[in-house]
């Protein structure tokens, strides 16, 4: 990869599990949905609440994901984030979380910027924030995150 990666730490918590003690896989939706915001208010300077003065917003419309392995409670991990395309108006973003060395997820992530003026269209990310984004966006030859689902 020649594109930057964003890293943040997760810690699994009791409450992220079901009763047989692993992550109940809902909650790592959750859990890459705080990782997303962490990206857009550290690396595009701009929490998902202001996304709405700059009169758009940046809803997910699809996701694909494999459970690799299982997390359970008190599990240091780190999610990675990284643009693996990025569109006029949507943006897909591939996510891995691993522990100590061991991957537990791999996530493909859509979302479209679209108008909040009620019409929810789509229209084109704004410039500052495709400037930043493109950083962290892999090469149009770079393979996408190898996915079963």
């Amino acid at each position: 990869m020649q594109h930057r990666v964003f890293e943040v730490p997760v810690l699994i918590r009791f409450a992220h599990c079901d009763p047989a003690g692993i992550v109940f896989h809902p909650q790592y939706f959750t859990i890459f949905n705080g990782v997303v915001e962490d990206f857009f208010r550290e690396v595009v300077h701009v929490p998902f609440m202001e996304l709405f003065r700059h009169g758009v917003g940046m809803p997910v419309v699809g996701i694909r994901c494999d459970f690799v392995n299982p997390s359970r409670p008190g599990d240091e991990c780190v999610a990675r984030l990284w643009v693996e395309h990025l569109g006029k108006s949507s943006i897909r973003l591939a996510m891995t979380l691993t522990c100590a060395g061991q991957e537990r997820l791999r996530m493909a992530e859509t979302m479209v910027c679209v108008k909040v003026d009620g019409s929810l269209q789509p229209t084109p990310i704004p410039g500052a924030f495709r400037e930043i984004m493109q950083q962290y966006a892999a090469a149009a030859d770079e393979p996408p995150l190898a996915l079963r689902a």
